[in-house]
């Protein structure tokens, strides 16, 4: 992702950052604030942009364990082969 000098308000890089403002503020959990902020600004909530917004945030999406994590857990997640997932 190459650095702009604005960011239309439906960019991952202002969800991410409206996202955790909103999480910061108000004490709600990042990822309920990231959806809320994605819906407010007319992206759907786990669209592939979502997912990028929420990496950018430091919760990357795992698809192999369909789930939005820290970084130290998805890099778990994603070293593992979906055979073992449960």
């Amino acid at each position: 992702m190459n650095k702009q000098p604005a960011y239309e308000a439906s960019h991952p890089v202002a969800v991410a950052l409206g996202g955790m403002v909103r999480a910061l503020r108000s004490g709600a959990d990042l990822l309920d604030a990231l959806a809320e902020q994605a819906r407010r600004v007319g992206v759907a909530p786990f669209s592939p942009e979502f997912d990028e917004a929420a990496a950018l945030a430091g919760m990357p999406y795992s698809r192999a364990w369909d789930a939005y994590l820290d970084p130290e857990t998805w890099a778990q997640a994603e070293r593992q082969p979906l055979a073992h997932i449960h």
